[in-house]
């Protein structure tokens, strides 16, 4: 026998070993993909749009293959779109929705080895009485945004009003029956003015958030705060930060604010 033959036997006896079974017995693999529980959003490039369009923002959860998602998407409004499916082996994911009395959901991807997002995913409208969507089919991708929490902190640029420092103390929760993760936190603006705290309190899907908010210490003041997603980064930060103040340090606010 040659030295090559030898080392492929070799190979395989030791592979035969580390399997602790008969490779004729193996079970399917489940998956090797990262798990998908956590927070998603899914976007689609409309026809005659330059930027793509939010269509579904919530959380998966991943139990083994199967999969089950709580999405919700701006033409059904509020509602909460139950979807259930499950990943094969290869890394195919399929969705179906469960709750649409209506209309039928689909969502179907590939789900790369490395995690994070869902690639040429495919969904679409089935119609199947009176509906608030139109039937549509269209290309998905799916990114799942890591947690908000953290501490983040820095002087961003100014479109007008005086310099300003920033610290964002966020803390997200876990994912609730609509999901959407709770997240609360403070905003506070100083400068050589004043300076000025705001609470902040809601509950978020996808990778940023919008919300109005009022000072609760310092001068009588409001805001209107938009940011995210965070970016895993050395170190992280909290970008598309965007603020604009009323009472302490007027002015708008935009750039993104470093992990501390």
């Amino acid at each position: 026998m040659t030295g090559v033959s030898l080392r492929l036997l070799a190979a395989a006896m030791a592979a035969s070993l580390l399997s602790g079974c008969n490779p004729v017995n193996a079970p399917n693999s489940t998956t090797s993909t990262p798990g998908l529980t956590g927070n998603w959003e899914f976007t689609t490039l409309y026809p005659g749009s330059a930027v793509p369009n939010i269509v579904f923002t919530g959380a998966l959860n991943q139990q083994g293959t199967n999969v089950t998602a709580i999405l919700r998407n701006s033409c059904f409004g509020t509602q909460d779109i139950d979807f259930s499916g499950a990943e094969d082996a290869m890394g195919n994911l399929t969705l179906a929705s469960t709750n649409l009395p209506s209309t039928t959901v689909t969502v179907t991807g590939a789900v790369p080895l490395s995690g994070g997002a869902i690639q040429g995913a495919n969904y679409k409208f089935v119609e199947t009485g009176s509906a608030p969507c139109a039937p549509l089919t269209a290309t998905l991708y799916g990114s799942q945004y890591p947690s908000f929490t953290g501490n983040f902190a820095g002087s961003v640029n100014s479109i007008y009003g005086v310099p300003a420092n920033f610290a964002v103390d966020l803390a997200q929760g876990p994912v609730n029956a609509d999901g959407q993760f709770p997240l609360t936190g403070t905003v506070t603006v100083s400068s050589s003015t004043c300076t000025a705290t705001f609470p902040l309190s809601l509950a978020l899907s996808g990778g940023g958030f919008t919300t109005n908010l009022v000072s609760s210490s310092g001068p009588a003041s409001t805001a209107a705060f938009n940011a995210g997603p965070v970016l895993v980064a050395s170190p992280s930060l909290l970008a598309n930060f965007f603020i604009t103040l009323t009472g302490c340090n007027p002015g708008t606010y935009t750039g993104s604010l470093y992990q501390q």
